[in-house]
């Protein structure tokens, strides 16, 4: 029975993750949209810097850091993919 009860708290503790996620993922795609982030790759081939995807959304060089933040999470959600020389 105890080892019953442990799966079943393992089973909400995955839910509720993914849902946290889940709710990351969706603010990402909305700030991403905004930003019209997906226009600035296409217009640049398909593959941009940061610096350049900075200066292409006309940003402030202080919001890079969270430039990087929102994109590694577009990243790892799958959204985009990081080419060669990422950091």
């Amino acid at each position: 029975m105890a080892l019953a009860n442990s799966d079943g708290q393992l089973n909400a503790q995955v839910d509720l993750y993914r849902n946290a996620f889940a709710v990351i993922k969706g603010m990402a795609l909305k700030s991403a949209l905004d930003l019209r982030i997906a226009d600035a790759i296409d217009h640049h081939g398909g593959a941009i810097t940061l610096a350049q995807l900075a200066a292409d959304l006309t940003l402030h060089p202080s919001k890079i850091p969270c430039l990087r933040r929102l994109m590694r999470t577009l990243a790892i959600s799958g959204v985009f993919t990081v080419r060669g020389g990422a950091q």
